[in-house]
């Protein structure tokens, strides 16, 4: 079942998959609308247990259209079936648990234009204003197991004088992107369950010949919920989706280019 206002042609679209998180997205909602031009956004929520999201008021936005899932759905699927309805020049993949405290997209979308970036992302902070880990160098087999290790700390990326970042990878809680570029590379790989998916787009977008960049001069809040070090069946998920990487052969030729 779809719910839309109408066909148009926004600046970006915002694809926004919920698993219970109305509130999360009202939140969300409300600071994009505080601090962002909501008649230049089309806003696409995809409500993955298909009658958790209400009805929402869709005058604010350029258009809103609500996905309600019959079934639930991977992260990849929800992502790609939001991109076959996305009518802006830019898609935007978007946790619904980010929280804007300012005004993001312009400077990211100016650095696209300039051609110094083509997938971007803001810095990413915790409630605490801290830094999280949601770009880094390309992953290794051994840097995944090194990460659970006691006494492992986050090493950032090397940042230019304009505070800028070109990391390996950028997790999937916010990229921006034109839409040409997630159609070039056909969108998220849906044999990934809830991991990895990031990683294998940001590898096959660079063997593409595109640019990854994270702009520190402006962030966005977000709550990690760390799934995978809680709950066993995240774990296993982790490790399943880690494996199916390292062994394809995005992360084969990526390798063997980028030494």
């Amino acid at each position: 079942m779809l719910t839309s206002k109408k066909v148009v042609k926004p600046l970006i679209t915002l694809s926004i998959v919920s698993h219970g998180d109305d509130i999360k997205v009202t939140r969300l909602l409300e600071s994009l609308h505080r601090y962002e031009c909501a008649d230049q956004l089309q806003v696409i929520i995809t409500d993955n247990l298909g009658d958790n999201i209400p009805e929402i008021k869709d005058s604010e936005w350029q258009s809103l259209v609500i996905v309600r899932n019959k079934k639930m759905l991977g992260f990849a699927h929800n992502h790609n079936q939001a991109f076959q309805i996305a009518t802006g020049r830019y898609f935007c993949v978007l946790n619904p648990d980010v929280v804007f405290k300012q005004s993001i997209f312009s400077p990211l979308i100016r650095l696209v234009q300039n051609k110094q970036a083509d997938i971007v992302a803001p810095l990413i902070v915790d409630v605490n204003d801290v830094p999280q880990d949601s770009f880094r160098d390309f992953p290794t087999p051994f840097e995944v197991v090194r990460r659970r290790l006691p006494g492992y700390r986050y090493t950032f990326p090397l940042i230019n004088s304009s505070r800028l970042v070109q990391p390996g990878w950028i997790a999937g809680i916010f990229m921006l992107m034109r839409s040409d570029s997630y159609r070039k590379i056909k969108g998220f790989d849906e044999k990934y369950r809830l991991y990895f998916e990031d990683v294998d787009f940001c590898a096959r977008a660079q063997l593409a010949g595109l640019k990854l960049v994270v702009n520190t001069n402006v962030r966005v809040q977000h709550d990690a919920h760390r799934a995978s070090r809680k709950k066993l069946i995240y774990l296993l998920w982790h490790i399943q989706s880690a494996i199916r990487f390292f062994t394809s052969p995005a992360y084969k030729k990526f390798s063997k280019e980028s030494k």
